[in-house]
Parts: structure tokens; sequence; C-alpha cells
């Protein structure tokens, strides 16, 4: 089973963004990244929207599959280290206070630019 704790969470965001830097992702480059979410009840993925809609972070869907309600947001942001890491942190924080399970974050990888001149 996945380990939903925040030292879990962590720890997938790190491998993520080594991942991401082993493909060559200039993970300082803002770019939109996708989260979700999942709730038991529509009332608490609601409030975490609300609550994640206050601290910066786009709605983007809610939907019901079977018994769980899932919330997907997204947001501008760059994904090195430390920024995924704070990321991450806030919406664990705002999701478990709606008693919701983060089920994580992905986004596209920006190249780095080319700085290179033909003369």
């Amino acid at each position: 089973m996945a380990d939903r704790s925040l030292a879990g969470q962590l720890r997938r965001t790190a491998e993520t963004v080594e991942a991401n830097l082993g493909h060559g992702d200039h993970v300082a480059a803002p770019r939109p990244i996708d989260h979700t979410a999942a709730f038991r009840t529509r009332r608490a993925a609601v409030a975490a929207g609300e609550e994640l809609t206050a601290a910066g972070y786009r709605v983007d869907g809610l939907y019901r599959r079977l018994a769980t309600v899932w919330l997907e947001f997204s947001a501008m942001t760059a994904v090195d280290h430390a920024t995924a890491a704070a990321f991450t942190r806030e919406v664990v924080a705002i999701i478990g206070r709606h008693g919701g399970r983060y089920d994580g974050w992905g986004g596209f990888l920006v190249a780095p630019e080319d700085t290179s001149s033909t003369s």
C-alpha cells in the first residue's frame, strides 16, 4: 500500500523532481502543475477546494467515481526541490484538514532555454 503520510508524499515529491532533472527539466521555470485529492464526501471536497482557492490554487474539477469524490486543482509554479516540497506540505495540510487524501501532482517538463548564439 502506498505511503500517504506527509513524509511519504515528500519522498514521492523529491523522487519526481529528481526524475524531472534526469530528463533535463528546467525545474526553476514555472509551469501548470495539476494535483488530485480524494474525499469521502462532496461537502469535504468543496470545503477543501475553497481553502485551496484562497491559497492561490485553481479548482479544475470535482467528480464522483464510485464511493470517492475527486478534486482536481492546479497552480502555476516551479518544481525545484524547495518549491515542490513547500507546495506539497501546503496541499497535504489543507486536504488533511478536510479528511481527504492527496493523490499527488504532475506537469509537463520545461526544456532549458537555448542560450547559444549563431554568428
